[in-house]
Parts: structure tokens; sequence; C-alpha cells
């Protein structure tokens, strides 16, 4: 395997590493488990930096003088940490929402 397709995969791995973490911790959130919750998000945004630093040396490589051809490949890597650091700060305004919604049904079961 090529370097520059090795580099792809670590960001495909991390983002996607990451999403999932997002995904699940929102459930986890519905589901009351805050601790639980914080730990999964915490894990996602270890894996978005990992992805952040891969992608931070493709640019320095680049910006010193390596050209980097830019394959489809690459271009869905992208994608994929986009839509990771996307999700994770949508996730995170979510799950302050859902804990409000729950600290409001509480007031109101009272």
């Amino acid at each position: 395997m090529e370097r520059e397709e090795e580099i792809v995969f670590q960001l495909i791995t991390h983002s996607g590493a990451a999403r999932s973490d997002i995904f699940e911790a929102f459930q986890a959130c519905r589901n009351g488990h805050y601790e639980e919750a914080q730990k999964l998000m915490d894990s996602a945004k270890e894996n978005l930096h990992a992805a952040h630093r891969v992608q931070t040396g493709l640019i320095q490589q680049e910006a010193g003088g390596d050209s980097i051809i830019v394959k489809l490949l690459m271009v869905h890597a992208q994608d994929h940490l986009m839509t990771g650091i996307l999700a994770k700060d949508i996730m995170a305004n979510m799950i302050d929402m859902q804990k409000e919604i729950r600290e409001i049904k509480s007031q109101l079961n009272r």
C-alpha cells in the first residue's frame, strides 16, 4: 500500500470512529447516561484530533513544496473528517438540549 493510501485510511478510520462515538453518545444521553455520553464524546474528540493531525501533516507537506495528487479517495477521507467535525458540534448542542428537556420534564412531574 502506498504511503498516501495509508494516510487516507488513517483519516477515514479516525473520522469514522469519531462519528460512531458521537452518535452512541447521543443515544446514551437520551437514555440518561450522561457520564457514558461524555466519555464517548471525549473519545470522538481524540479521534477527530488524530485525524486533524494527519490532515495538518498533508497540508504542511504540500506547503513545503511536495505536491499532493488529490484522488477521489482523498476527497472521500476529507468528507469523513468534515462530517465528523460537524456531527461533533451539532451533537454537543443536542446533548445539552436533551439534558435541559430532561430537567424541564422532571420539574413538570413534581
